[in-house]
């Protein structure tokens, strides 16, 4: 509202200026008639930036793609949400929704895909997860939303992606196009998913909410069993590795466990980093098998392992 205040304020007067450049004083006839225009323009703002503050422009209603969703929704064993903030660009009536699909551990998974007239698109994917806590969004950092911490996950000029979780819903909401929606306005987007029967669909922001990262937590210490030996186990999920970062300590026996759990693709090989030029290759050939590695580790670090396909990272963290 302030940035509008003000630069109508400077197109006034430099319009005003330009005329005094040309002609002199102008008469104080033009100079009343700019003045009460002047008044009108910032009574307006005012009243349309009360208007929107008090939630009574423009009103709720319904969403246009309500009742697409509310015509699948009896076959599913979740209740589907949408968001109720999406730039005016989207067409949200043209919206397709796909409920055959499952999700990284098997479950349903619906799939809602907006499109804009350019043909920009996002992508919203919901389902509830079977494995939580073994889920990770891949190569993400920790943010804090309306419904607690989520995950953010930005790839150059190109994919952004949040993950929340509402309740024992899982959403992960992105695009490939962040001129359409940056990651404020993404964030805005996760934060006013709701049901589709609510009348809750706006076009517009007053305040859009910042993207606040959330330190990561410390990285998992290795336990010492009774033979003196640091035991972990690492397992890999469709979304990621856990633990994502661990650590042991220099010059003690480590006892690694590799596993897998769900649809992983490249992620059943391990590239596992533990000393200058050394690295071991760990590879499952079925989601039932699991590889042990043992080595002890001499050199102090942080050591990025990851898939044959570099799309999972982890840290292992050797320290003194």
């Amino acid at each position: 509202m302030q940035f509008l205040l003000k630069g109508g304020a400077t197109a006034l007067g430099t319009r005003g200026a330009r005329h005094r450049n040309r002609n002199g004083h102008p008469p104080r006839r033009r100079w009343l008639l700019l003045g009460v225009a002047g008044v009108a323009l910032i009574a307006a703002l005012v009243l349309g930036g009360w208007l929107i503050a008090s939630g009574r422009a423009p009103e709720p209603t319904e969403a246009p793609e309500a009742q697409k969703v509310l015509a699948v929704q009896a076959g599913m064993p979740f209740q589907i949400l949408i968001p109720a903030y999406m730039p005016k660009e989207f067409d949200r009536a043209a919206m397709e929704i796909e409920v055959g699909m499952t999700g990284p551990g098997g479950e349903p998974m619906a799939q809602l895909t907006y499109r804009t007239k350019k043909g920009s698109t996002l992508f919203i994917r919901e389902w509830v997860p079977v494995n939580p806590d073994k889920e990770i969004l891949a190569a993400s950092r920790p943010v804090q939303t309306k419904w607690g911490q989520g995950w953010f996950l930005r790839q150059g000029e190109g994919l952004i992606a949040i993950w929340v979780d509402i309740g024992p819903l899982r959403a992960s909401i992105y695009t490939t196009d962040q001129s359409v929606l940056p990651q404020e306005e993404l964030l805005a987007a996760a934060e006013t998913m709701g049901p589709a029967s609510n009348q809750q669909v706006f076009d517009f922001i007053v305040n859009p909410p910042e993207l606040v990262a959330v330190e990561p937590p410390p990285p998992l210490e290795a336990p010492v069993n009774a033979e003196g030996v640091q035991e972990i186990d690492l397992i890999v999920t469709p979304g990621g590795y856990s633990p994502l970062r661990f650590s042991v300590q220099k010059g003690v026996p480590v006892k690694l466990t590799f596993r897998q759990l769900g649809r992983v693709g490249c992620g059943n090989e391990l590239n596992l980093p533990y000393g200058t030029n050394l690295t071991a290759g760990l590879k499952l050939d079925d989601p039932s098998e699991k590889e042990v590695f043992e080595f002890t580790p001499q050199e102090v670090g942080d050591y990025t392992f990851f898939c044959a396909h570099v799309m999972y990272k982890g840290i292992m963290t050797v320290r003194e």
